[in-house]
């Protein structure tokens, strides 16, 4: 495996979300061991550029602290001593420099005795999310922010591109989602609309890997997610340039996930 391969393999392979990984716990050390064994990588080297990732979102974290209006959204979320905030989504928060990382860095600078937690994983859609709720319950968060939607409507198969999730499924279990916590732990559930995607790109790998994205369905997406939640951040509507994406049009780069923080800083 090759150097990019594998630094992409790691930047999105956060298991600490799965299931029974967060059920019981388990630590990175441990999953580095279980990653590097599964594809065949040194454990040190799986390690190495975690631990790299985790020193770019910490400098780019005390970069961003410096922008007034970063700090003024911190200071808006009205932290309190004990606050426990836990975001849920797929691979656009589970990436080790998504916006939510960037977050659970920030926050403690803002109020030392408060945390964020990243219970997202890559490829999580609603439904799977469900499965999630006894772990989310057990963490007593105080706020959850999920971004989940794009998987589903993520398509399999480069002739039939079966959607995974149809709209009202998506909208079901989002609000049975809402219900659970806010009933269960008694958080606040704010839902946040997932980022605009390119749509030129999105569909290209329909033939390569027959798992792809049709851009005409997002706007279905945004509509659920905003009907919802009335009070959603809308991610969607956020400027965009070409730098915003990484090559396939969906997942935001460094530069997007940087935008989409400011975004959600603003919205709060």
């Amino acid at each position: 495996m090759d150097d990019e391969l594998m630094y992409r393999l790691i930047r999105y392979a956060d298991l600490t979300a799965w299931p029974a990984f967060a059920a019981f716990g388990v630590q990175e050390e441990a999953i580095d061991r279980l990653l590097a064994g599964t594809a065949g990588l040194n454990p040190a080297d799986v390690s190495g550029v975690r631990d790299g990732l985790a020193a770019r979102v910490r400098a780019d974290a005390a970069a961003l602290l410096t922008e007034r209006p970063v700090a003024a959204g911190l200071h808006r979320m009205a932290l309190r001593p004990g606050e426990r905030v836990v975001v849920v989504g797929d691979s656009i928060s589970a990436d080790r420099l998504s916006w939510a990382r960037l977050l659970a860095e920030l926050v403690p600078r803002v109020q030392r005795d408060a945390s964020v937690e990243v219970l997202a994983l890559s490829g999580r859609t609603s439904s799977e999310a469900l499965a999630l709720g006894p772990v989310l319950v057990s963490r007593m968060p105080t706020r959850v922010l999920v971004m989940l939607g794009s998987n589903d409507v993520r398509r399999e198969g480069g002739t039939t591109g079966v959607r995974m999730v149809s709209a009202p499924e998506t909208a079901r279990n989002l609000r049975a989602l809402r219900l659970l916590l806010e009933t269960e732990s008694g958080a606040r559930v704010r839902f946040l609309v997932p980022p605009p995607v390119d749509p030129a790109r999105v569909g290209a790998t329909r033939e390569l890997t027959g798992e792809w994205w049709d851009a005409a369905d997002f706007p279905e997406l945004v509509a659920v997610v905003r009907d919802v939640d009335p009070d959603a951040i809308d991610l969607s509507t956020v400027p965009v340039r070409p730098e915003f994406w990484e090559d396939d049009g969906l997942h935001p780069s460094p530069v997007g996930q940087v935008v989409l923080l400011r975004a959600v800083l603003s919205a709060m």
